[in-house]
């Protein structure tokens, strides 16, 4: 049994080596692409001119299928989309990122743009120019993590932090370590692994250390007296302030909403307003208001 554990751990470990080096991985590769070359080439492939990836960086393709753009709009061919190039894609081009707030139904270059720097940070949000609920989600992940207003508004603020470079790679490596820990823990607790990553995404943006005004602290976001509660009557045992012992304390008190609720929508929103509102006065506008931004997320996670 000793060697069988032993085994497990070293797993365990190497998956998460592997998860991250992925991430990290990925964060150096992003380094040499640009959200405006992301934008560009989702305009060119709505207009039938681009099929490859939307990975940001001015390659072969990319300059072509500009090219193919240039001509068939009697703009000189040079694979470059300047002013000129960027009027002819219309008012879906209109907007660079940073000149106008954004916020759930704004649609653009701009948004385009955003949702390649959100995918460079660590969510794989679709790249469609549409700010929709999934987007929202994403913005308000990346704003609890990096610790400014969490309102789903984009502005000067949550483009300097979706654009900062030199701590890119130290917060891709905690959330890979994070999310690590919840497929781990949410197996054993038999807790649905993408909502519980969902919902520590929606808490925290998978920052293992974060600790709001009110003393809500780490992944999860736990209260200390929710902490107690988890450890005093669901457990009755103790678990130590790191990222396991975050992690195990969320899911646990998770899967007690879940079992106590019966619905999903339900227990997201008494974890949120506090499982005494929803039972009184039902799941109220905050409660849907985050239930259904943790759903939006989940399929990314």
């Amino acid at each position: 049994m000793a060697r069988n554990g032993v085994r497990l751990m070293g797993r365990r470990a190497c998956i998460l080596a592997l998860l991250a080096a992925t991430s990290l991985a990925a964060a150096t590769a992003a380094r040499s692409a640009s959200p405006n070359v992301a934008a560009l080439q989702l305009a060119l492939f709505q207009r039938g001119f681009y099929n490859g990836a939307f990975d940001g960086i001015a390659g072969p393709e990319t300059r072509r299928a500009t090219k193919r753009f240039q001509r068939r709009r009697h703009l000189q061919p040079d694979g470059v989309a300047g002013p000129k190039t960027r009027r002819a894609f219309g008012r879906w081009a209109r907007h660079e990122l940073g000149r106008r707030l954004l916020r759930e139904g704004n649609r653009g270059w701009d948004v385009a743009q955003l949702q390649f720097l959100l995918r460079r940070n660590g969510i794989f949000v679709s790249l469609d120019g549409l700010f929709g609920p999934i987007t929202e989600a994403a913005v308000l992940g990346i704003q609890r993590g990096a610790g400014v207003k969490a309102d789903g508004v984009v502005g000067p603020q949550t483009i300097d932090v979706l654009r900062r470079t030199h701590d890119r790679l130290t917060r891709l490596g905690a959330q890979a370590h994070v999310r690590g820990q919840i497929d781990r823990w949410s197996r054993y607790y038999r807790v649905d692994r993408r909502l519980a990553c969902a919902l520590a995404w929606m808490e925290s943006g998978h920052q293992p250390d974060l600790t709001s005004s009110t003393g809500a602290w780490g992944v999860f976001q736990v209260m200390p007296g929710t902490w107690r509660y988890v450890e005093r009557v669901l457990a009755d045992r103790r678990y130590p302030r790191n990222v396991e012992g975050n992690v195990r304390v969320g899911l646990l008190f998770l899967r007690h909403l879940l079992q106590t609720f019966g619905d999903t929508r339900e227990a997201l929103a008494a974890w949120y307003t506090g499982p005494a509102f929803v039972q009184k006065h039902g799941t109220g506008p905050r409660g849907r208001w985050f239930a259904d931004n943790v759903l939006a997320i989940r399929p990314r996670c």
